[in-house]
C-alpha cells in the first residue's frame, strides 16, 4: 500500500525539492532528508530564486519566522554551518544539484527552478509478508476539482453569474 500527499515542489534539473516534507527527491528515485532548518533555508533561497538575498534577510526569514520559541534564541543558529551541511546534501553523484551562489558583500542566490508546482508525493511502504489484495487505485483529486465536477450548487452559481453578466452587459449598452 502506498500513501500520497499533495506537496509544494521546486523542480530543478536533477532534483525536486519538497519543502513541505523537508525532502530532496532525486530523479533516480532516491530521497535525501533535510533538517527543518536546512529545508527552511533552501525554501527561502528557492522562493527568492534568481535574486540576491542578503544574509540578514535570509537569516530572518529562515529562523525568526519559525515561531515565537525561536525568536529569542536565534543567536544559536549559524548560517555557515547550515550552508555546509546543506551543500553536502545537495551534492549527488559528485555534482551540485542546486548551486548556491555566494555574491561577495551582497548575499546569496540560487538559480531559477525549471518549474514550481504542486505534486503528489508517494510514500513507499515497506513490503509485508501478507499478499496484497488486488484493487484499482484511483488517482486522488483535489477538493476544488471535486466541487467543480460534482457540486450542483457550484454549477447553479456559475450559471447565475453568467446570466447576471449578460444582463449587466445589455443594461450597460442601453
Amino acid at each position: 500500500m502506498t500513501t500520497k500527499a499533495l506537496t509544494r515542489c521546486y523542480r530543478f534539473h536533477d532534483v525536486d525539492f519538497e519543502p513541505d516534507l523537508n525532502l530532496l527527491v532525486w530523479h533516480d528515485e532516491t530521497e535525501t532528508r533535510l533538517t527543518l532548518h536546512e529545508s527552511r533555508l533552501l525554501e527561502v533561497l528557492c522562493y527568492f530564486s534568481g535574486e540576491v538575498i542578503t544574509s540578514q534577510t535570509l537569516f530572518d526569514k529562515t529562523f525568526v519566522q519559525l515561531g515565537p520559541d525561536t525568536e529569542n534564541t536565534h543567536d544559536q543558529f549559524d548560517l555557515n554551518s547550515l550552508f555546509i551541511s546543506l551543500n553536502k546534501k545537495l551534492t549527488h553523484n559528485n555534482a551540485m544539484a542546486i548551486p548556491i551562489q555566494v555574491v561577495p558583500k551582497y548575499g546569496f542566490r540560487v538559480p531559477l527552478p525549471e518549474k514550481t508546482c504542486r505534486l503528489f508525493h508517494t510514500f513507499k511502504e515497506p513490503k509485508q509478508d501478507v499478499a496484497p489484495t488486488s484493487h484499482t487505485e484511483e488517482t486522488p483529486i483535489s477538493t476544488t476539482e471535486d466541487i467543480v465536477k460534482n457540486s450542483i450548487f457550484h454549477k447553479v452559481s456559475v450559471l447565475m453569474i453568467a446570466i447576471a453578466s449578460i444582463v449587466l452587459y445589455f443594461a450597460y449598452k442601453l
